[in-house]
């Protein structure tokens, strides 16, 4: 139902305080709809089954902005609680459910969702990952029959177009849309200036201090990032921050800081950041660096760029629509001979890039996102 308060919409999905990138985004985009329709936000109070998600589950940081009212209902395990779901739905009128997809273990109550929505709503799927970046058999196939479901997908990047098409999903309507910029206020205050150089002096001062900032995954590249550190001009004083969770565990991580010489130059913090601990990390850091093997599109350049700094990405899936070399970034190729390069050029022209990461963001804000999604449901009538 489209009202003169705008298209009622009802967003399934991880919203603060679970202690994730996808919550953050759900929480902006949820806020940057709000003001033009009204948004009703299903949550989980129980997400994953226990063997796929150990980590940490909740955010102990403060909200920030104002967290998204929601109702926290959902049991993965329980499809009781799917059928509670589409059952407010329907109670809230629902004009357009919304479903953020990252991965096909959700495919079961998704698919329940998708399926079940009464007659008229409109069935929009925001693709973060078309497929999982570690290749499981099956899940492709798992992937291919919830997605077809969806009247709507949402991409962040080209060519997600063609990852859909690969799945037999060429004819479902695609909004080719973008990743959001971040607004970094409704995370954390800015930290105290005293407290960014105390951060910087006990690095020592570096040229050039960088961080690496998220779960560390084998697909993120991190060995690539350490050899490159290792190749980099010695005459150049660069320290790394590797800020993140290991899924491995660490130890292997650790060892490769050992073997590569590099223990006086790395810090890695093996564990979940809270808000206020990532704004002083990316506050101390000159740049970000994600020397990616595969990447969808990545909330931490968009996370990044809403802290002002400029950021060093490989030129795999979505990072060259969302990084513009020489403008907010430097670009280069998965290999740790061009990483150690673009971190050499990163050096010289951090001051200008800084400048480009700190430019106006009214194309590519949650409202114009929430906009650009409206007009496309509307259009599919």
């Amino acid at each position: 139902m489209t009202t003169k308060s705008g298209l009622r919409k009802t967003v399934i999905g991880a919203v603060y305080p679970h202690a994730s990138g996808v919550a953050q985004f759900n929480g902006a985009m949820v806020r940057g709809m709000r003001p033009s329709s009204p948004v009703d936000v299903i949550s989980w109070r129980r997400m994953y089954p226990p063997l796929l998600h150990r980590g940490q589950a909740l955010d102990p940081s403060s909200a920030g902005a104002e967290a998204p009212e929601a109702s926290f209902m959902l049991d993965w395990h329980d499809p009781r609680t799917w059928r509670r779901a589409v059952k407010r739905m329907d109670g809230f009128e629902t004009a357009a459910l919304i479903l953020p997809w990252v991965h096909p273990v959700m495919a079961p109550p998704y698919r329940y969702f998708l399926r079940h929505a009464s007659k008229g709503t409109a069935r929009v799927v925001i693709c973060h990952n078309v497929v999982p970046h570690e290749p499981v058999p099956g899940l492709r196939r798992v992937t291919r029959w919830t997605l077809r479901e969806a009247d709507l997908i949402v991409t962040h990047a080209p060519h997600q177009r063609r990852e859909l098409e690969q799945l037999g999903l060429g004819d479902t309507p695609v909004l080719e849309a973008f990743h959001p910029r971040f607004d970094a206020s409704e995370f954390a205050p800015p930290p105290p200036p005293e407290d960014v150089a105390a951060e910087r002096r006990r690095h020592g001062e570096p040229d050039l201090l960088l961080l690496t900032f998220g779960a560390i995954r084998p697909y993120k590249g991190v060995d690539i990032a350490l050899e490159a550190l290792a190749r980099v001009d010695p005459g150049l004083d660069v320290r790394l921050v590797i800020a993140g969770r290991a899924w491995n565990g660490g130890d292997e991580l650790e060892e490769l800081v050992r073997s590569h010489g590099l223990t006086d130059r790395v810090e890695i913090r093996n564990r979940f950041i809270p808000n206020d601990e990532a704004a002083l990390l990316f506050a101390a850091a000159d740049a970000s660096l994600l020397p990616y093997r595969s990447a969808s599109q990545s909330g931490v350049v968009q996370l990044s760029f809403a802290y002002g700094r400029p950021v060093i990405a490989t030129r795999v899936g979505g990072l060259p629509a969302a990084v513009d070399d020489g403008v907010d970034g430097i670009l280069c190729e998965p290999a740790a001979t061009d990483v150690a390069a673009a971190i050499e050029r990163m050096a010289r022209e951090r001051v200008s890039l800084a400048a480009g990461a700190r430019a106006g963001t009214d194309g590519v804000s949650f409202r114009r996102y929430g906009e650009l999604v409206d007009r496309a449901v509307a259009a599919l009538s």
